[in-house]
């Protein structure tokens, strides 16, 4: 008798490699959008809770700093907002809009990132400046009795409470 060897290159039947190409492809999709998502502001999907406090430096400028946030978020997703006295919206604006700037340089409302994460920490602040020369707050003296607003992007709820500037 007389042994024979059949040469068979056909490891996989075509229908078997097709489902673990697709299978594959949907693991490398999702393995990606993970990855991307978390270059996007993260995927912080709930309003963070905090609290802030305020200061008058007696030159009429003053200084709203976060004491509290939980949990931290991106520049990019917080709206802020200055109120009057009768709580209608004076200024307005996203953190990132603001964010580098210093007096002097055409914003009324500057915010300092302390340590430079690009994340809304404990520690950083807003200062409101009045009077700032070519911005919303030209031809406002002083923001006693006005109050600040940070909200939530994605969700529009209200970060903390609205804090007043009062002496």
């Amino acid at each position: 008798m007389k042994r024979r060897i059949v040469n068979d290159e056909q490891a996989v039947s075509p229908v078997i490699a097709v489902i673990l190409m697709v299978a594959i492809t949907v693991v490398l999709a999702a393995v990606l959008y993970v990855w991307a998502s978390s270059f996007l502001g993260g995927t912080t999907k709930n309003a963070p809770t905090g609290s802030m406090i305020a200061s008058e430096d007696g030159s009429g400028v003053w200084t709203i700093q976060i004491v509290k946030l939980n949990p931290q978020v991106s520049v990019n997703s917080v709206h802020w907002y200055l109120l009057d006295v009768q709580g209608n919206t004076k200024t307005d604006g996203l953190v990132s809009d603001v964010y580098g700037y210093y007096s002097g340089q055409g914003k009324a409302v500057v915010f300092i990132d302390n340590d430079f994460n690009g994340k809304l920490s404990p520690g950083d602040k807003f200062e409101v400046h009045p009077g700032e020369a070519d911005s919303d707050l030209a031809s406002v003296s002083d923001v006693t009795d006005y109050s600040f607003r940070m909200k939530f992007a994605p969700t529009g709820d209200v970060i903390g409470y609205d804090i007043g500037l009062q002496s």
